[in-house]
């Protein structure tokens, strides 16, 4: 099992310039950063990011003083980050490994905080991947995770009129498609595998509640701040769960774990 190295080397830049160079972006890292600055007080911290890629969030971690190592499968992605590390004179250390063998790379070694973010829907085998995640969290450290939403997948094609895209069970007529995860995941399964593996709840965030579904002049007539903020405010609000195209769950690890 292994994840998928080849769709992220050959979409890495485009990945970068229409996720994070966007308001897309924005808004996903005001929510993450929100909800993990209180666990960066303590510190310094021993942060994994597992499927970190370019180190947005790695970045902003060691910034705050952090020890952070980034694991991910993308030459081109981790080529960009440590560029990235250079430029604002951190470090982070960038490892090319798969998620699903970290033996290699990491030895044995736990960390405070474990991230996996945007990785869980492009792996077939979800449940693998979380229990290799939770098997890096020390008992007492947190694992925070994000991915994409399916109950919001189904609602855009339904609001969007794609109607033979959910008739085929939101399967592409081609495999090549660029953005859309092949792997969206429920709350309802996510939750019952984190629970199963020990990590307990502290926190959820809806990421992207509305913003997806504005028409573009909408958009437009709005400033980036405004909409972040505004996304900001529906985030916590837990009867916007299920229309938010990511989730974050925060999770804290038994201690006899």
């Amino acid at each position: 099992m292994t994840t998928n190295d080849a769709l992220f080397d050959r979409i890495g830049a485009h990945f970068l310039k229409n996720i994070y160079a966007t308001v897309k972006g924005r808004i996903r890292l005001a929510v993450l950063q929100r909800d993990l600055q209180p666990l960066l007080t303590a510190g310094p911290l021993r942060i994994l990011d597992i499927g970190g890629g370019a180190g947005q969030m790695a970045l902003w971690y060691a910034e705050s003083g952090h020890n952070v190592t980034v694991v991910d499968i993308s030459q081109v992605l981790l080529d960009e980050g440590r560029a990235a590390a250079q430029t604002l004179n951190v470090s982070v250390a960038f490892v090319q490994a798969d998620a699903f063998a970290l033996e290699a790379a990491l030895g044995g070694a736990q960390y405070d905080l474990v991230c996996c973010h945007a990785v869980l829907e492009w792996v077939e085998n979800g449940a693998e991947l979380l229990a290799s995640c939770a098997s890096r969290v020390r008992p007492g450290g947190y694992f925070s995770l994000m991915y994409y939403n399916a109950h919001a997948l189904r609602f855009a094609q339904h609001v969007f009129g794609n109607f033979a895209y959910l008739d085929r069970d939101l399967r592409p007529y081609r495999k090549t498609a660029k953005l859309t995860p092949a792997h969206p995941r429920s709350p309802e399964e996510v939750g019952a595998t984190l629970d199963n593996l020990s990590l307990y709840p502290v926190h959820r965030s809806a990421i992207r509640c509305f913003y997806d579904y504005m028409k573009p002049h909408d958009r437009a007539r709005h400033s980036a701040d405004e909409i972040t903020a505004r996304e900001l405010a529906l985030s916590t609000e837990p009867h916007y769960l299920n229309v938010a195209r990511y989730i974050h769950e925060l999770r804290c690890k038994n201690t006899t774990g």
